[in-house]
């Protein structure tokens, strides 16, 4: 699934909460609600303003037919938006066109108990499209102490896409899934999921340098927590954007529209959202223009992102970088960018207990919570000493403000509201390297260090700032390798470190994955995958009031394309 594949990203922060719930981020602030990522699919932002994160157990692709994830570490808001804070993730699907034929996948072992993809891909004249579906099927995994967790899921999804050349100038795409899926819980009733969307987008070409693009899409979402809450969420969102070059400047520039409206059952005792329905708006304009001082040496970077939102009004989140190439196989870059992560209903409409109950309010609604803002400074170096040898080191400061804090109000110190009176600071940095001894064997690995301070804002009540906004290692590693061996076969491996996490504190861990994969005839593939094979079980994120475990597990896998 996606969370097993950003595992693989450098300085990313995956860490399993339960059966179903991740918690994914970049440079800290990781909880299973994280909220300082922005998260795309080809182009439809995934991230909920519910919370302003992702449920990462409802995004499912076909994982054959992606084309590229990419990790943006640091700011990206000026092109991408609020809530790219810490980082961006950027998933694109292949074309239609790059996915003709049928292909299958399927298999199932231990964890892993099923799980099956079927894809065709034809053409009708200039017209190729695609149709799939798939299944998986999980395991629970163990609470500490070898009791059953009884969180296993299963999910099945579908979805199409269709890509057209209309003319020489003219590219239009029209792609879609639908979902349906359930997530077991211990000691409570399952969680039930499902939706669909679909994306429509435009694309002509104006010259060898410049092409406009409008794309719109509308995502439906639905989640049946049992005594919870139960949310109905609908998104509507168009956006052109131009891109062209003049000379030595390379800009692109565009406008976005956004609603999303939601309609929130609050089905239990402990917490509900008033009002229980919200229409949200985001409008946003952004330029962002890279001037080519000397071509092939050195550029500057400047732009800005300018935004209203429902929840705070109007943001600026601008952003300048330099690029200096002072030899070849060498590049200097540093980035001042200001992000802000926009507030949400949990921050500005979430009671508890419910009013229902006739119970005085221990959390009241805040609706003046604004928004969180980072500064970012950041310097990186990258070499290439040799054309199988590549060094990237990149470092950053940030500095926070505005951060959510739990403030008691005098004199009593009850109910409690989430305010903007926290402050944080926080220094890393990321060293990569990437190593291709020969024609049949690459490594390539990653360190990452990260240091975090919170603090409290003048007048703030808060008596442990930032202990509910993240949960972060100091220092986490992943090491890959990648031998191709004779006889068509592979043999990949991956070992991963992950320092300890202080609050709820998580014991550091070291796993080992291994994969054997064989080509027996053309188009037929067959592995036996290993995954966290230095422990029976360990937790990857503690919790309350149970800590789960992620277990051992090993699987066979039969991919055949035709």
């Amino acid at each position: 699934n996606l969370p097993d594949a950003l595992r693989l990203g450098a300085a990313m922060q995956v860490a399993q909460v339960d059966g179903h719930t991740w918690a994914i981020t970049t440079r800290g602030f990781n909880i299973s609600t994280a909220n300082k990522m922005q998260v795309l699919m080809d182009g439809r932002s995934l991230y909920t303003p519910l919370f302003s994160g992702v449920f990462w157990d409802v995004q499912q692709t076909f994982l054959p037919d992606i084309e590229q994830i990419e990790i943006i570490r640091g700011p990206g808001a000026t092109l991408w938006g609020a809530n790219a804070v810490n980082g961006v993730i950027n998933i694109r699907s292949k074309t239609a066109e790059e996915t003709q034929g049928w292909l299958f996948y399927g298999g199932g072992g231990i964890e892993e108990t099923g799980f099956a993809g079927l894809r065709y891909g034809g053409q009708s004249g200039d017209t190729f499209y695609r149709a799939y579906i798939m299944h998986q099927s999980r395991d629970s995994l163990t609470v500490e102490g070898d009791g059953d967790a009884g969180d296993e899921t299963e999910i099945t999804q579908g979805g199409f896409r269709i890509d057209s050349k209309l003319n020489m100038d003219d590219n239009v795409t029209l792609q879609g899934d639908a979902y349906i899926g359930r997530f077991a819980q211990l000691n409570a009733g399952d969680i039930k999921v499902d939706g669909e969307n679909v994306i429509g987008r435009w694309t002509r070409t104006l010259g060898n340098d410049s092409s406009l693009t409008l794309q719109s899409y509308f995502d439906r979402t639905h989640r049946l927590i049992p005594n919870l809450f139960e949310e109905h969420r609908d998104t509507f969102d168009i956006e052109l954007q131009h891109h062209f070059r003049s000379g030595p400047n390379d800009i692109v520039y565009g406008a976005d529209y956004r609603l999303s409206a939601d309609d929130i059952g609050n089905l239990g005792p402990l917490l509900a959202f008033i009002p229980d329905n919200k229409i949200v708006h985001l409008i946003s304009v952004y330029a962002q223009d890279e001037w080519h001082i000397i071509p092939e040496k050195f550029s500057l970077t400047a732009g800005s992102k300018f935004e209203y939102n429902s929840f705070s009004g109007f943001e600026v989140q601008p952003s300048g970088r330099f690029l200096w190439l002072p030899a070849d196989g060498q590049t200097v870059w540093g980035a001042i960018s200001r992000a802000v992560r926009t507030p949400t209903r949990i921050d500005q409409n979430l009671i508890a207990p419910n009013p229902s109950t006739g119970q005085p309010a221990f959390l009241a609604p805040n609706p003046d919570f604004e928004s969180e803002e980072l500064v970012a400074y950041e310097l990186g170096y990258r070499i290439k000493p040799s054309n199988t040898l590549s060094f990237d080191l990149s470092v950053y400061y940030n500095d926070y403000d505005n951060l959510r804090s739990v403030e008691p109000q005098r004199p009593t110190g009850m109910p409690i509201l989430l305010g903007n009176m926290a402050t944080a600071r926080s220094y890393g940095g990321t060293l990569e390297t990437k190593w291709r001894i020969a024609d049949w064997w690459r490594v390539d690995g990653s360190v990452s260090f990260l240091h975090i301070t919170f603090a409290r804002g003048t007048g703030s009540g808060d008596s442990n700032p930032g202990v509910s906004e993240g949960n972060d290692p100091s220092w986490n590693s992943i090491l890959h390798s990648a031998i191709d061996l004779p006889h068509h076969v592979q043999f990949d491996s991956y070992l991963r470190y992950v320092s300890a996490l202080p609050d709820p504190a998580t014991p550091a861990y070291l796993e080992l994955d291994l994969r054997v994969g064989w080509s027996p005839i053309k188009n037929v593939e067959l592995a036996i995958v290993g995954r966290n094979l230095l422990h029976d079980s360990h937790p990857e994120f503690s919790g309350q009031p149970f800590t789960y475990e992620v277990g051992r597990s090993v699987f066979g896998t039969i991919k055949w394309s035709f």
